[in-house]
């Protein structure tokens, strides 16, 4: 009698259990978001959002926003490059493969969401895909920021896994495009080897590239003289970057009135999948640590908005770049800043478990 007392007990306290671990996981849901919301990186965007709904007359001259990308490109990647130095080469390489992999699998995720069940044509699909299976160097760095907040350390070469992310997938999604729709023209080839240059070799590529290999080369001295421009100041001038970019994602949702909300799901349910599939990859299959598979997933839920859309609206002139820049930079970007940093960050941490 008394050892089924005691069994039914067991039962008992066992939702009361549970629901306060559940509660421990919400409250750290919710202290993770709180903390990522304050972050004057997202409250910069914020505002920049609020500028354009109030039909602000703020500006952000073009002059000073080409400035101010090419000081935050060369800052990434001068970072990354002193950061090689002291990495493994081989973990790097390991992580590029699987980097690769994520990359392509978001290609053929995305066309196949988009083309089937959102039912968008083909050129538009593609120029989706070719967004989504790229990455955005900003939500890179809003990552990183988290990171440094929280006191979490991550792999040194993460910049150059955020390189390697950047080009394929939009060079495959032009090349599918030409394949489908434009074979044996030799126009449109010339057009293809133009796309691949502006992908590979266009600002955001070229310019990360060229400052991982000035951190790489250069030495102590000369980075230290340097460092009050790309460093000192560069979160700075990063908190400007993204008060524009709330200014423009905001114009960008204002383009896509006249279609239904429910189109457009898929700028939530792809970082959200990309996210975790990137998350797994790294804690399970390539073995990062909690820092470095967060960046990872983060990379894989991210889309470009500044090469991609550089190179697709030469390759691919049917999409609509209100369909393709509103949906990575309006719905995707500010959901990624928002919502899925902390999300991500909780998803690894359950993954590193």
């Amino acid at each position: 009698m008394g050892k089924g007392v005691e069994s039914h007990n067991r039962e008992r306290d066992l939702p009361i259990w549970w629901d306060y671990e559940r509660t421990k996981r919400m409250n750290l849901i919710i202290e993770i978001a709180t903390l990522n919301l304050l972050s004057p990186l997202i409250l910069f965007f914020l505002i920049g959002i609020m500028a354009t709904v109030v039909n602000s007359d703020l500006k952000v001259p073009e002059a000073f926003y080409t400035g101010y990308t090419m000081i935050i490109l060369f800052t990434i990647g001068i970072k990354g490059g002193t950061q090689l130095k002291q990495g493994s080469f081989a973990a790097m390489v390991v992580t590029g493969i699987a980097a690769l992999a994520l990359c392509l699998l978001m290609l053929g995720l995305t066309y196949f969401l988009v083309k089937k069940v959102f039912r968008f044509s083909r050129p538009d699909a593609l120029a989706l895909a070719a967004h989504y299976g790229s990455v955005s160097a900003v939500t890179f760095v809003a990552g990183l920021t988290f990171l440094d907040k929280m006191k979490i350390e991550y792999e040194s070469f993460m910049t150059a896994i955020l390189v390697v992310m950047e080009g394929p997938a939009i060079i495959s999604a032009i090349v599918l495009y030409k394949w489908l729709e434009h074979k044996g023209s030799g126009k449109q080839a010339a057009g293809l080897g133009h796309a691949v240059k502006e992908a590979f070799f266009g600002k955001s590529i070229f310019l990360l590239l060229g400052g991982i290999f000035i951190g790489l080369v250069a030495n102590e001295e000369g980075l230290a003289k340097i460092k009050p421009l790309f460093g000192d100041l560069f979160y700075g001038i990063l908190c400007i970057f993204l008060l524009h970019m709330g200014m423009i994602a905001t114009q960008s949702i204002r383009q896509l009135r006249g279609y239904r909300i429910a189109s457009f799901l898929f700028a939530f349910i792809l970082p959200l999948v990309g996210g975790m599939l990137g998350i797994v990859v790294a804690a399970k299959v390539v073995g990062l640590s909690l820092g470095g598979a967060f960046i990872l997933g983060l990379l894989t839920a991210s889309a470009s908005y500044i090469a991609a859309p550089a190179a697709i609206e030469d390759a691919i002139p049917e999409a609509n770049p209100g369909i393709y820049i509103g949906s990575a930079l309006g719905l995707t970007l500010p959901f990624n800043l928002i919502a899925g940093i902390p999300f991500y960050y909780w998803f690894a941490q359950v993954m590193q478990a």
